[in-house]
């Protein structure tokens, strides 16, 4: 994915992290509770209705993460969220990866939002076959990658890589052994005491695992 020129004032500073992001390894990182969009009750009722929805038919299965999950003001959690975010997906709604991008807009830049455009198919079509068949979602974590990745470029401007992993949870509870592992690489801006997302970068970690990388 390509950054926008805002983005170029930070490329000393990911030259200088380059090394340690592509040795790091999220696989040997240790994941707390709070890296993982929890399961939730089984069903969710409406403010104001005495009747409820089954949480297997709400995006994700009710699990997701959203902006509204996010500290605004602290990197750390915008960026833990926005990595999440662009993991999290539901075979029965959403068409291509892109489509957990453009949920993420509300963390990003105005500029790096208008660049969250859904293609005309699914890059990782093969690798969705069997959850689509099963109707399922993904449950993502994400830990910071291991070394000294992450940088504070300036007081507003700052660089977080995280190590990203996900299952997927079939709605019909088949198991399913697909995962998948990728490092995520983002530039946050910090605006009115906000920060903002203003590009992103990903890359797989691992080949394919029963089917998904």
């Amino acid at each position: 994915m390509t950054l926008r020129s805002h983005t170029h004032g930070y490329r000393a500073a990911v030259l200088a992290v380059s090394m340690v992001v592509l040795t790091s390894c999220g696989a040997n990182a240790p994941a707390s509770n709070d890296d993982v969009a929890p399961i939730s009750a089984p069903t969710t009722t409406s403010e104001g209705s005495s009747t409820s929805t089954p949480a297997e038919e709400i995006l994700g299965g009710d699990t997701f993460v959203s902006p509204e999950d996010a500290d605004r003001s602290d990197v750390d959690s915008t960026a833990r969220v926005a990595a999440l975010m662009l993991h999290s997906w539901d075979t029965t709604v959403d068409r291509t990866e892109t489509a957990a991008a453009v949920r993420a807009t509300p963390l990003m830049s105005e500029e790096w939002a208008a660049n969250q455009v859904e293609p005309e198919r699914n890059a990782s079509n093969g690798d969705w076959l069997e959850p689509a068949e099963h109707a399922a979602y993904s449950v993502p974590r994400a830990v910071p990658a291991i070394g000294d990745a992450a940088q504070d470029v300036a007081d507003d401007k700052a660089i977080r890589v995280l190590d990203v992993t996900w299952r997927w949870v079939a709605r019909d509870d088949t198991p399913l052994e697909g995962t998948g592992q990728r490092q995520v690489t983002l530039y946050l801006e910090k605006v009115d005491g906000q920060w903002d997302v203003v590009g992103h970068q990903t890359r797989d970690l691992t080949a394919a695992v029963g089917g998904q990388r």
